[in-house]
């Protein structure tokens, strides 16, 4: 299966603030597996509920991650989950990490993966921190969304 992403412009044409122009890359829909953990129910906390998610890529179960959420948002998420198969979103960024001089922040490439639900709701579940400070957030997503269409675990396409 080739991947076909599409790259997307977050937000309005960009003005002249001193912004960067954030590009999402998207993929093309998932089928996605879901189960929800309530108050109370595997160390679930009162007042929150977990959301255990699965993409279905290329008919197996990949990317696993849970997400814990406000108990009040749950109903709110799975409506959202059951309209249609969501795409994967992943945008990149820099944050800011501790250096390895203490006291000092250093940026770092970083990768934010969502799901974009059919409803146009987005779910942001997984971030993926760079190795080197050099490289670059875009090239990092890029690495990441190629490989969640590949099947590859987010946990093993980390440090990229």
């Amino acid at each position: 299966m080739t991947l076909n992403t599409t790259l997307a412009s977050c937000g309005r044409p960009r003005r002249n603030w001193g912004m960067a122009r954030i590009n999402a890359f998207v993929t093309p829909p998932y089928s996605v597996l879901f189960s929800v953990a309530c108050a109370g129910e595997a160390g679930v906390p009162n007042g929150e509920a977990e959301l255990v998610l699965a993409l279905l890529v290329g008919g197996m179960p990949s990317f696993l991650t849970a997400h814990r959420v406000p108990e009040e948002a749950v109903d709110d998420l799975v409506v959202s989950l059951q309209q249609g198969d969501p795409r994967v979103a992943v945008v990149g960024t820099w944050v800011e990490s501790q250096s390895e001089v203490p006291g000092q922040m250093e940026r770092t490439p970083a990768a934010f993966i969502s799901l974009v639900c059919a409803d146009g709701r987005h779910i942001t579940v997984a971030r993926v921190l760079g190795e080197e400070s050099g490289s670059s957030p875009d090239l990092l997503a890029r690495h990441v969304i190629r490989q969640i269409a590949r099947g590859v675990q987010v946990p093993d396409v980390a440090g990229r």
